[in-house]
């Protein structure tokens, strides 16, 4: 595993990882730098002998998260925890905390968006809201409000009950509070203040609970604030 991923947890079925900001989850043909997937086919599957088609293509991830989003991972090291975790994530039975820094000065304590989203048929680059999408809801609890370069921001926690691609992304979007340092939902001047002011997308898995393959027990791993979102 190389040093810069934090091994947060590891037993005989599975391996939770704190991804850093910056490293893709899964290959594709477009990317063509070193990903996740490559980093976990180098270090555990040449140890196994199975030969279940899903669980090789996906080299064990469950989950993804993006690019630019860092924290909590969790990969299982054979199909049958692979498959008891996916089903987890599919029933909502996990449980999911981010911590964001939003854009602007939220006003309400909590906002809760119930809104369908797909891929925007205008631009496939971008999720949007759409009456014929998939279901997704994301609750938000604000911290508090501080001021940055004369600009205001809102220190959040983030609780996605679905896990669609770029779900709370496009829901704070939505609602006027768009992630900070998000390149694709963020207006270009606001960019601008947030590469100065943090340098990277301001969205981190904190916290993911789910049911361990092996013991059936609930736990919830940790990835600790990483220094952009100390403040």
């Amino acid at each position: 595993m190389e040093k810069e991923i934090e091994i947060i947890f590891e037993d005989e079925s599975i391996l939770v990882l704190n991804k850093p900001c910056g490293l893709v989850v899964n290959r594709s043909n477009t990317y063509k730098e070193s990903t996740l997937q490559d980093i976990l086919d180098a270090r555990y599957l040449r140890e196994f002998d199975v030969a279940d088609e899903e669980f090789i293509k996906r080299s064990g991830i469950v989950h993804r998260l993006d690019k630019d989003t860092s924290g909590v991972i969790v990969v299982a090291k054979d199909p049958d925890s692979f498959y008891f975790l996916q089903k987890q994530f599919k029933e909502r039975r996990t449980f999911k905390e981010y911590i964001v820094v939003a854009h602007g000065r939220v006003g309400d304590e909590i906002i809760e968006i119930d809104a369908p989203i797909a891929r925007n048929p205008k631009n496939p680059l971008k999720i949007a809201i759409v009456s014929d999408g998939k279901s997704a809801f994301t609750r938000l609890e604000k911290v508090r409000i501080f001021n940055k370069e004369g600009n205001s921001y809102t220190f959040c926690k983030v609780f996605p009950r679905t896990g669609r691609t770029h779900q709370i992304r496009i829901h704070l979007s939505a609602v006027g509070h768009p992630v900070a340092g998000d390149s694709i939902y963020c207006a270009k001047n606001l960019l601008k203040t947030d590469e100065e002011v943090f340098g990277r997308m301001m969205l981190h898995a904190h916290f993911l609970g789910f049911f361990n393959p092996r013991t059936h027990k609930f736990q919830r791993f940790e990835a600790p604030l990483p220094k952009e979102f100390q403040i």
